[in-house]
């Protein structure tokens, strides 16, 4: 490896352990590959779910002469849409075969050339890049180009370490006061930013979508604490952990509080695609078989995110929708601002308001 190229790679691996955002290593990562190896366009591709119910999803794309990385949202629904793992034969080769494979590109000259991602050495795989070339990557591009993934590997794992609930794995409350205050800079934009109908077309699907945040309590677990033990009880947090990580979206944010309590922020486009997310979620633990005690269900709370809301202020909101769950039944999803419009609990939050005297 040359000295230039030593450094751009040093370079660009320094560049991402500075970032505190997994987007943003992502971008970096992808905007070093397009410049290390001169491809076309290099997309990155996570991979969901486990077994037979694998599927891939899209989570960035760069593209030769872009200053920047198309980020998640300006990608549209293909950035939301689980891809079935086998409809990409060619992504399915690479991740079998764990390692870089290069296959001819049938539609336009070139190659497609897949680089697997795993979360730890040895590991599962995590996703896949995707590079498109004109021609074949040499020997020297390639080892670059693994040095770069080993560089992003290294820094996503250090994230994981110092955001991440050691049981779980999901994302700890260290992690969320930044992640919920760049929601409300976005819900700012998209209340009073340029409305949809009056874009073009061609950038309609690059407006955002509305932010909610849901707090999510599993029913009596302080019985199966006291009943079955610790251990069976961390067994059911675990597994409502993995639960969660299977049926929301890859770009939704996870995340345990403490004791039985998980906190998710999501986006959907109004009141009615958040509650069916929830809903999804409650159903497939309402089903889930867990060992030792078979069944658990849990109730769910939910309320809008707003610009100048504190964290505090949205989490008391949802909150107060868990609690009315909780003591009307359980096992349920209710939405603050529903049951506030039916006068069944009182909104106490004056986020944003401004009083004058």
């Amino acid at each position: 490896m040359s000295s230039a190229a030593a450094s751009d790679v040093l370079g660009a691996v320094l560049a991402m352990a500075c970032s505190r955002e997994r987007a943003e290593v992502d971008a970096l990562m992808l905007t070093a590959l397009v410049a290390r190896t001169g491809a076309l366009r290099a997309r990155l591709w996570r991979v969901k779910g486990a077994g037979g119910r694998r599927h891939w999803i899209l989570c960035g794309e760069q593209q030769q002469g872009q200053a920047t990385v198309v980020p998640v949202e300006r990608l549209g629904e293909a950035a939301r849409t689980l891809v079935p793992w086998v409809e990409r034969p060619d992504l399915v080769r690479c991740a079998e075969a764990a390692a870089v494979l290069a296959t001819a590109r049938t539609e336009t000259p070139g190659w497609h050339t897949g680089l697997p991602l795993t979360a730890e050495a040895g590991g599962p795989l995590d996703g896949l890049v995707e590079l498109d070339t004109l021609e074949l990557l040499d020997g020297a591009v390639l080892a670059d180009a693994e040095r770069l993934l080993l560089g992003h590997r290294h820094v996503l794992g250090l994230l994981d370490y110092s955001e991440r609930d050691t049981l779980t794995q999901l994302l700890n409350r260290k992690r969320f006061d930044t992640a919920f205050m760049q929601a409300t800079v976005a819900e700012a934009r998209r209340i009073y930013g340029q409305p949809e109908e009056e874009l073009p077309p061609q950038e309609r699907r690059a407006v955002p979508r509305q932010h909610w945040l849901g707090v999510i309590d599993i029913d009596h677990f302080k019985l199966v604490n006291d009943r079955f033990g610790h251990t069976v009880g961390d067994e059911v947090l675990a597994m409502v952990a993995r639960t969660m990580t299977s049926v929301f979206r890859f770009d939704d944010q996870l995340y345990r509080f403490g004791g039985e309590e998980f906190v998710v922020l999501l986006t959907a486009h109004d009141e009615a695609g958040a509650r069916k997310a929830f809903e999804r979620f409650r159903l497939a633990i309402e089903t889930c078989e867990f060992p030792a005690i078979r069944h658990v269900t849990v109730s769910i709370g939910f309320s809008d995110v707003r610009p100048g809301d504190t964290p505090q202020a949205c989490f008391d909101r949802a909150d107060k929708a868990v609690y009315h769950g909780k003591t009307h039944g359980r096992n349920q999803t209710q939405s603050h601002e529903e049951l506030v419009a039916h006068g069944l609990i009182e909104d106490t939050s004056h986020c944003g308001e401004i009083e004058l005297f």
